[in-house]
């Protein structure tokens, strides 16, 4: 029985030594996990709105989010003689709001004699319009074979 009971106590010993080290390595670990934590909530911060027509949300929530029409696929659409239109899909982007947007007209030739390419209209979470004129005319067949395009980068929220 004395034996027993020695070698029970010693038993008990090295268990009470074992959940002393699991908790140490459990505090670690979660020191470590607070610490990348707070690292993601740093690099996420890298985006920061500052205004928003919809009022400020959490900044982790913020997002940026780029795309091009393509140059050979801009799916433009005649508007009058002298001007075309083309929507621009942003769903992808998983925006909850209106986002900023900021664009630009890209091509191979013949764009800096157009006008409208940063005018965005029907902004919404998904999608936005642009109108591009030209006095002298523009069809939607001249665009592609200009390998007109619309690039854009939108800042918004996802959360």
């Amino acid at each position: 029985v004395k034996q027993l009971k020695a070698y029970l106590t010693e038993q008990n010993a090295n268990l009470n030594n074992q959940i002393k080290d699991s908790n140490a390595t459990v505090a670690a670990l979660s020191e470590d996990l607070t610490t990348l934590r707070d690292e993601v909530t740093r690099k996420n911060a890298a985006v920061s709105i500052v205004s928003a027509e919809a009022g400020l949300r959490e900044a982790s929530c913020s997002k940026v989010c780029a795309g091009s029409t393509g140059r050979s696929t801009s799916a433009w659409k005649y508007y009058s003689t002298s001007g075309i239109t083309i929507t621009v899909d942003m769903s992808a982007c998983d925006f909850v709001a209106v986002p900023t947007v900021t664009t630009a007209l890209e091509g191979r030739t013949s764009h800096w004699t157009t006008t409208g390419s940063s005018e965005v209209y029907s902004a919404t979470a998904t999608s936005f319009s642009i109108y591009i004129h030209k006095a002298s005319g523009l069809r939607t067949s001249t665009a592609l074979s200009w390998n007109l395009n619309i690039e854009w980068v939108a800042v918004g929220y996802i959360c």
